[in-house]
């Protein structure tokens, strides 16, 4: 990457209106410029627009002093093709908003390579670089200070150094991450195993738990069966019941009928007696017929006059309203003269009183204009305040900016430190953790060694229920077959007895039940007396198995108790297999947390260190002291801000003076205006002394309105002529209100003659009906007899149904029972069955933890110091030699000549690792602290330049730009003319170099100068 054009607006010291950089031709130059000028902004600004990056933490930081927005175009040239980047940044808003644009010269035009976001946009550059800030930085980049971080180390952490420099902290990153999966992986394992016996042991019982579900299967169908018949037989009965109450049901239908009828036999008793009163009632108003004719006709005559007095109601009211309608605007009129005449009273009082003032304006005229006379000394005392005032404030202004850079760079300094006191703090709290951790791992111990040994003890309680096992098996099969052989005698003792029952059945005849022929009486008592013996010895017999299977039986109850005991051994055995596991995990993690304290402890050091030499941002620092000198040129704040308000003070005193003498202008102008005002209205008065006469007269005698007085007479006629009396009115309302009432009886009248032959049809109707209502609540209680005698077989049908289902309900616990006992067998079964499986399963899961954890080991090694970040340093050691001693022999004329040794000699004669750097030159070969300070840093500058260009190799990307930020001041004036010359001597291995330095003398030594200049209105430069 070869930069070619810089544009930058609002950059941290560059402000608006600063000129493009052009880099075409440049190709070696000196950037230079007083300290603090803004010589590593510029640099800030090529990464910034590449990457987004610089010294500060934060791009707002990077806008300048009271902007609000920044902007930097960069255009490079990237293996023959052109790219221009914009990159701008704004914090108008809360957080801050920023822009990116990448472009490719196509032709005369740019092609946008800009993607959807500003961050596939920034990955967009990157891979057109091929590298990114941190490489750029460490390897184009020759900072301040850091040309030395590498030689200048012991040799014993020259390797820590350069391991760093090449970026192999990723690979401990790897190493560390290989660890903890290893040590993961090994805690896995253990659970694993302890999971293993425990499934090894419940395997074993398959066979037994599987004779076990058999049994258990043969008892639930028997009892299913006997559940069967019980359920038909109480199915029977139900049926039985379910009939009888469906005829319970009609009685109680049947009853709620009855109570039907009979309630519509009492409404129709109701509805008879009432139509009769009400036919009654309808005869009675019939007859009254002519009374209610006169009356009605009293009470139409009474409503016809109310009717002639409601029609003259309306015009009345109408001649009314006119009338007031005329004597409102009489009053209108009247009120409009009397207002006038207010006014033209006000004005003509006004303008008396303004001729009356007018001696005394005059005389304060002539006052004030006295007053008035030095306003123009105290305009141009006012000027010279001024000039005084803005002298001083640009002053203060000055120092206020000096002020706040210094408040940056101090900023800069304490985050630096507070970055360092961080890590102090944050690996004293690493190791007060560790501490902790190792305390708190290491309790484990005891109860490990408890848990292994309970493991030990459970181990011998395990291995006894195996034998048990084996005993309680042997004891069912003996107990079974015992049980048999009683059953056996049984049946051959209840033989002998059918076969004696049958001989005591023949009486006094002496044959054979069984064949017929002739026994005899002494064959008879021969065969009794046989029956006899062998009845007693199956007596015996059954007396002597049934004890030994009760025997049995009682042993295997207490071998039952004994395996129940132990079977909650391999349960807690499974527990104790990963509490070992953990335990053990646990005191391998306090091993490691060791280690991690001891590597902390050595970083704690060199952090402490640095803090304590202040060995950190030695840039800032010289900026920070330049930037105080400048301050201290300016003078005593305090002194200033003094001056300042001195200055202030007067301009406002004279400020306040020249407004006074304002505003008595502004009185006499005022004055003059009101006194021509006088002078103006003197015709006026005599005008408004005039119109008031006249309105006084015109109100006194009532010359006004005169049409609407006329019609208000007339109308007062008109209103008699009409006949309207409201008192007429008022008593015919309260005539026709009173013989109101004969309209109801009319009414009623009309209602009786309508309803009277209805009602007299409707009660012969429901008179029939309440006969039959009669008839029928007979025919109901007839009907209930006959089923209330036949529901007297329900109490013994419902006896006999409920005891069938007392015993399918005994008969369902037993099945229920025995369904629960095999489905507990059947469980058991399914879990040792399922424990075989899961066993295969964790044999190979342990099979390949094993072999994860032995790759994670090697991965381990692999990535660890005596790894591949061994073999990557002993690879680039002869890759930096070779680089660094091509340009220190241009720097010395081949009179230096430096080699790496990474093992050395302890004082034991053992091989250690190191890397010390020795230089030959004419007096001989001298390790590198042995060497001055100009000699040492040319020794510095090309490992630094053979570093850098390792770095970009190893990137992928050509390194094509140099630039040299580092101090010279160590170099004599021939040092400094072979630095020069060695810079130009590797100008064919880069497209662009550029020196940053303030040292008049190097500079000189330049073909092209970049001169960096600071104003009080921003940075700006100048090619030369």
């Amino acid at each position: 990457m070869i930069p070619r054009k810089l544009a930058l607006r609002n950059f941290m010291c560059y402000r608006e209106d600063v000129p493009p950089l052009e880099f075409d031709g440049l190709g070696i130059a000196c950037l230079s410029g007083e300290n603090g000028a803004g010589k590593s902004a510029l640099l800030d600004a090529l990464t910034w627009a590449l990457w987004g990056e610089s010294r500060l933490k934060s791009d707002d930081d990077l806008i300048a002093l009271g902007a609000t927005e920044m902007e930097v175009e960069l255009t490079f040239a990237l293996d023959g093709q052109d790219y221009r980047i914009i990159r701008k940044r704004s914090k108008a808003k809360r957080t801050g908003q920023s822009w990116l644009d990448f472009q490719v010269r196509s032709g005369d035009a740019w092609k946008s390579l800009t993607a959807a976001s500003l961050r596939e946009t920034q990955q967009t550059i990157t891979s057109t670089l091929h590298m990114g800030y941190e490489t750029f930085a460490n390897s184009a980049f020759l900072r301040q200070g850091r040309a030395d971080e590498f030689t200048r180390k012991e040799p014993s952490k020259r390797k820590q150094v350069l391991a760093e420099i090449l970026g192999l902290d990723v690979y401990e990153q790897l190493e560390g991450g290989s660890k903890e999966r290893a040590k993961s992986l090994d805690g896995q394992m253990k659970v694993v195993e302890g999971q293993i016996a425990e499934l090894e042991r419940q395997a074993s019982e398959q066979e037994f738990r599987a004779k076990e579900v058999e049994s258990a299967e043969r008892h639930v169908a028997s009892v299913s069966e006997q559940l069967a018949e019980a359920e038909q037989q109480l199915a029977e009965l139900s049926a039985r019941v379910q009939s009888l109450e469906q005829l319970r049901q009609r009685s109680q239908d049947l009853r709620k009928r009855q109570a039907d009828i009979r309630r519509e036999r009492d409404d129709l008793a109701v509805a008879v007696e009432r139509l009769r009163r009400a036919v009654n009632e309808s005869e009675q108003v019939v007859a009254r017929r002519a009374e209610i004719t006169a009356g009605v006709a009293q009470l139409e005559a009474a409503q016809a006059e109310q009717r002639r007095y409601d029609d003259l109601r309306d015009p009345y009211d109408q001649l009314l309203e006119r009338y007031r309608a005329h004597e409102k605007a009489v009053d209108t009129a009247e009120g409009q003269i009397k207002a006038d005449l207010r006014v033209a009273e006000g004005e003509l009082k006004r303008l008396r009183d303004a001729a009356a003032r007018r001696p005394h304006l005059e005389a304060q005229l002539a006052d004030l204009q006295r007053q008035s006379s030095g306003f123009p000394a105290l305009q141009e005392e006012l000027g010279k305040a001024r000039t005084r005032r803005a002298e001083l404030s640009e002053k203060l202004q000055e120092s206020s900016r000096l002020q706040v850079e210094r408040g940056n760079l101090a900023h800069q300094l304490d985050l630096k430190k507070s970055s360092l006191t961080k890590v102090r703090d944050d690996l004293k709290r690493q190791q007060k953790e560790a501490e902790d951790q190792i305390r708190r791992l290491e309790q484990a111990r005891p109860e490990l060694e408890r848990a292994r040994r309970r493991q030990e003890a459970l181990q011998a309680d395990l291995d006894a229920l195996e034998q048990l096992r084996a005993d309680e098996r042997g004891g069912v099969d003996r107990a079974g077959a015992l049980r048999a052989e009683c059953a056996h005698i049984k049946a051959q003792g209840d033989e002998i007895n059918r076969k004696l029952a049958l001989l005591k059945e023949q009486g006094d005849a002496h044959e054979c039940p069984l064949c017929g022929s002739e026994l005899g009486h002494s064959g008879v008592e021969r065969i009794e007396q046989q029956y006899d013996r062998e009845r007693a010895d199956l007596r015996a017999l059954f007396s002597t198995k049934n004890n030994e299977a009760k025997q049995i039986e009682a042993s295997l109850a207490q071998l039952g108790e004994q395996i129940a005991r132990r079977e909650g051994a391999a349960s807690e055995m499974q527990r104790l297999a990963g509490q070992i596991a953990r335990g053990e995990a646990d005191l391998a993690a306090a091993d490691q947390a060791r280690a991690r304290m001891a590597e902390d402890q050595r970083a704690l050091e060199d952090v402490q260190l640095q803090l304590l030499k202040g060995d950190y941002e030695h840039g800032t620092r010289a900026e920070l002291a330049k930037v105080d000198a400048m301050i201290s040129a300016l003078g005593d704040v305090e002194t200033v801000k003094r001056q300042l308000a001195q200055a202030e003070e007067q301009s406002q005193r004279v400020e306040r003076r020249i407004e006074e003498q304002r505003g008595i202008i502004a009185k006499v102008e005022s004055i003059q205006r009101d006194i021509q005002a006088i002078e103006e209205s003197l015709p006026a008065l005599h005008d408004q002394e005039t119109l008031v006469g006249e309105l006084q007269t015109t109100l006194g005698m009532g010359d006004f309105a005169h049409e609407d007085r006329l019609a208000m007479e007339r109308i007062k006629q008109q209103a008699k002529d009409l006949g309207y009396s409201s008192d007429a009115h008022r008593a015919a309302g309260e005539q026709a209100r009173a013989l109101v009432r004969w309209e109801e009886e009319r009414r009623r009248l009309e209602r009786a003659e309508e309803r009277l032959a209805d009602d007299r049809a409707a009660l012969g109707r429901d008179e029939q009906s309440l006969a039959r209502r009669d008839e029928d609540l007979a025919d109901a209680d007839a009907r209930l007899a006959e089923i209330q005698a036949s529901l007297l077989d329900l109490g013994p049908a419902t006896r006999e149904r409920d005891a069938a289902q007392l015993r399918a309900d005994d008969l369902r616990r037993v099945l229920g029972v025995a369904q629960r006992d095999l489905g507990e067998k059947r469980g058991k079964l399914a879990t040792v069955e399922n424990a075989a499986v899961e066993l295969f399963s964790q044999q190979q899961r342990r099979k390949e933890l094993a072999a994860r954890k032995a790759l994670y080991d090697d991965l381990t090694l692999s990535f660890g110091k005596k790894g591949v970040q061994a073999l990557l340093i002993e690879t680039a050691v002869p890759e930096i030699q070779e680089e660094a001693n091509k340009l220190l022999g241009r720097m010395t004329d081949n009179q230096m000549h430096l080699t790496f040794e990474t093992q050395g000699a302890t004082k034991k004669g053992d091989v250690t690792e190191t890397l010390e750097i020795k230089i030959a030159d004419g007096l001989g070969t001298r390790v590198y602290d042995a060497y001055s300070g100009g000699e040492s840093f040319r020794v510095d500058f090309a490992i630094r330049i053979a570093l850098a260009k390792l770095l970009a190799r190893r990137a992928g990307a050509r390194l094509e730009t140099l630039v040299i930020d580092e101090g010279f001041g160590s170099q004599d004036a021939k040092g400094r003319e072979r630095l020069v010359e060695a810079i130009t001597s590797v100008q064919q291995d880069f497209g662009q170099i550029l020196v940053v330095t303030h040292i008049q003398e190097l500079k000189d030594l330049f073909p092209v100068q970049i001169e960096i200049t600071k104003k009080p209105e921003g940075s700006t430069w100048a090619i030369a």
